[in-house]
């Protein structure tokens, strides 16, 4: 008991702690904020065929309804996304005996200033541009950071030729894929889908961008210290 006392007054582990306690309210407040934006959109949402943006607007994508209510949930919600994302980039900045400091602290930097940007209703005439930037910074950053945060832990843990294969060995190398072969499927289709017009692959990249979210929130969600 004592020991373990002891452990968790080391620097790094409390900072560790604190960090996966911000990444889990950043993972359920995003996650809440697309439910409740859901629930306040003035017309049926069509899942398969529009972007989460469209929860965001001003304006709802068909009836042209107001979207008030819905668009200011979004604004919020990722807003508190931002502020969690630059106040985890601060600390990483500072905390150089954290692997990958620098590195992590670029990613959530990146998903700060994205996370901005999704807070920008699409539909506002002169800064929507800052939108379309900002969903994409967040969408790519927020699977490369839990594809890093899982892929190098897993590189350094288990680089052995000779280690057990326990639960966790399988639990972060299927994480670590699946995080990023589903950050670049949705990459592809996305960007096939604009510039081929194709509404079969516009369904895929809106399809995949909500696949992209989820894996990336329980990903985000089964860090353990060593991940962080």
């Amino acid at each position: 008991m004592t020991s373990i006392v002891a452990d968790d007054q080391i620097p790094e582990k409390r900072t560790k702690k604190a960090i996966r306690i911000l990444y889990w309210i950043f993972a359920s407040a995003m996650l809440l904020t697309v439910a409740y934006a859901w629930i306040w959109y003035p017309e049926p949402y069509e899942f398969f065929q529009e972007f989460i943006s469209n929860l965001g607007a001003r304006v709802s994508e068909h009836e042209t309804l107001p979207n008030d209510i819905s668009s200011l949930i979004i604004s919020i919600g990722f807003g508190i996304c931002a502020l969690i994302s630059l106040v985890v980039a601060i600390v990483y900045l500072f905390k150089p005996k954290l692997k990958f400091n620098y590195w992590k602290s670029f990613l959530n930097f990146i998903m700060f200033i994205g996370a901005i940007g999704v807070g920008i209703p699409k539909d506002q005439p002169r800064i929507h541009p800052l939108h379309g930037i900002g969903a994409a910074l967040f969408m790519v950053a927020f699977g490369f950071l839990n594809f890093v945060h899982q892929r190098l832990r897993f590189t350094r843990k288990y680089k052995s030729a000779t280690i057990e294969r326990t639960k966790d060995f399988y639990l972060d190398s299927i994480t670590s894929v699946i995080v990023f072969v589903v950050l670049v499927l949705f990459v592809v289709f996305y960007a096939l889908g604009k510039l081929t017009d194709n509404s079969v692959l516009k369904v895929f990249g809106t399809t995949y961008q909500k696949i992209a979210l989820l894996v990336n929130f329980f990903a985000i969600l089964i860090l353990d210290l060593d991940d962080i």
